[in-house]
């Protein structure tokens, strides 16, 4: 077909079939596979004119998501932990490891990430997204090619991803150039294809309906008086313009939170009578809990997290804050870290340096838990005095605080067989008088 040909075409197209062949002709043009799964399902549902709407009526996105009062706990509380941990640099030695202080990217991940965001700003935004969208990303913008020196977050709405000769290359709106996988920090979530993230909006977005529409409908019932509507009750015949009428008077004011306690007024022989539906038959609290657990396990959040304590005693609750640590932070930390490793660092820097997010940072606002922590580190030598010292952000003592300590009573597995060898062979020795001792006479 010529191009005046399919011109022509186009033109007589509806505006649905033009949208989609120019975005197969989009996709199709050279041999680079678009992998931005998420971009392109919301493009298409925004070319059908669809915009996320639920079985319950309710459109689902990421706004409307975080006015969910559990989703917004769990987010919340996963990306400020996340982003209130430092992340510390180490390099491995013949002998162990070391802090590494000077290079670049600590500050960066733990101070100024550029000059719109703060470190915490930045981690705090990715990891959200991450939890809600399955993909966060942040431009490397390099001094040179090899310093990093800002880190811009890029929305995902703006970010196309871009599969070519079995790497990554992302394209960001409003910018022209194609940026390579080592220039963009690609946070991901849980992925079905080893790319790409998957949004727990789109896999879950029924769930999100049901509490968006639980919550309207238990606002909209409150905003009625909090109590059903009632039944006027008349021997007369009315007419139906009379009926509306009475309908909406009584409506108008008696309805309504305002409007609650007010004496009913009623004339020509009208009686009220009130159809009870209490909230508890209409299982407005059973759908919140429901909605609210399967979010929290959605996210892996422990429920006292999210204030729900119904269940929750002391015992369960320290339990839950270790496997909150371990089954929720940690998979995400890593992720992280790996992602920084191979990002932020220099090809001969890769195989030697290492991210850690320093965990003890959880404990800073619980005094026991710290001090519990220090004194079984302390008192099997992995900590010195200065080591607890500069935790907690003091001076140290000089030399001899850098001493460690073990039990006296303790010995090592090794040497179990000649301590007691050498215990029983004391035992065995003739007992002999001290050598300044004079010898005792016979009588």
């Amino acid at each position: 077909m010529s191009f005046w040909n399919r011109s022509s075409a186009r033109s007589t197209a509806t505006p649905l079939q033009a949208a989609v062949s120019a975005e197969r002709e989009q996709r199709s043009a050279g041999t680079v596979e678009s992998v931005s799964t998420e971009s392109n399902d919301a493009r298409l549902l925004s070319i059908l004119g669809l915009g996320g709407a639920t079985v319950a009526g309710v459109v689902v996105n990421q706004q409307s998501v975080m006015s969910i009062a559990a989703a917004w706990a769990c987010v919340n509380a996963i990306s400020q932990d996340i982003a209130g941990l430092p992340c510390q640099l180490f390099r491995q030695t013949a002998t162990g490891r070391e802090r590494v202080s000077d290079h670049p990217a600590i500050n960066l991940l733990n101070l100024q990430a550029s000059g719109l965001q703060n470190s915490f700003q930045l981690r705090q935004t990715m990891t959200a997204i991450t939890l809600l969208r399955g993909n966060a990303y942040a431009l490397i913008v390099r001094a040179g090619k090899l310093k990093p020196v800002q880190l811009l977050h890029k929305h995902p709405d703006e970010t196309t991803v871009l599969k070519y000769n079995g790497r990554l290359w992302y394209r960001f709106s409003g910018d022209p150039k194609t940026y390579a996988d080592y220039d963009v920090l690609h946070f991901r979530g849980l992925s079905l294809d080893g790319v790409m993230g998957v949004s727990v909006i789109h896999y879950f977005r029924e769930t999100f309906g049901k509490g968006l529409a639980a919550s309207k409908s238990h606002t909209n019932f409150y905003n009625n008086g909090a109590q059903p509507s009632g039944a006027l009750q008349t021997k007369s015949t009315l007419s139906a313009p009379a009926q509306q009428r009475l309908a909406d008077t009584f409506a108008f004011k008696y309805s309504g939170v305002s409007n609650a306690g007010k004496p009913l007024v009623l004339e020509e022989g009208l009686e009220y009578k009130a159809i009870s539906l209490p909230p508890a038959d209409a299982q407005f609290l059973e759908t919140a809990k429901l909605t609210r657990s399967d979010i929290a396990s959605i996210f892996r959040m422990p429920p006292h997290k999210i204030g729900d304590l119904e269940r929750s005693t002391n015992n369960n609750i320290e339990q839950q804050s270790l496997d909150y640590v371990g089954d929720t932070l940690m998979p995400i930390l890593l992720a992280q870290e790996q992602e920084c490793r191979l990002k932020l660092l220099l090809p001969s820097e890769v195989e030697t340096y290492y991210f850690r997010h320093n965990l003890a940072a959880l404990l800073r606002s619980d005094a026991t838990a710290r001090g519990n922590f220090y004194a079984k580190l302390f008192q099997v030598g992995a900590f010195s005095p200065n080591d607890i010292l500069a935790l907690e952000d003091r001076n140290g003592i000089g030399e001899a605080g850098d001493e460690r300590f073990i039990p006296v009573n303790m010995a090592p597995l090794s040497r179990i067989g000649e301590l007691t060898d050498a215990a029983i062979a004391a035992r065995k020795a003739p007992a002999t008088p001290p050598a300044n001792d004079p010898a005792p006479e016979n009588d």
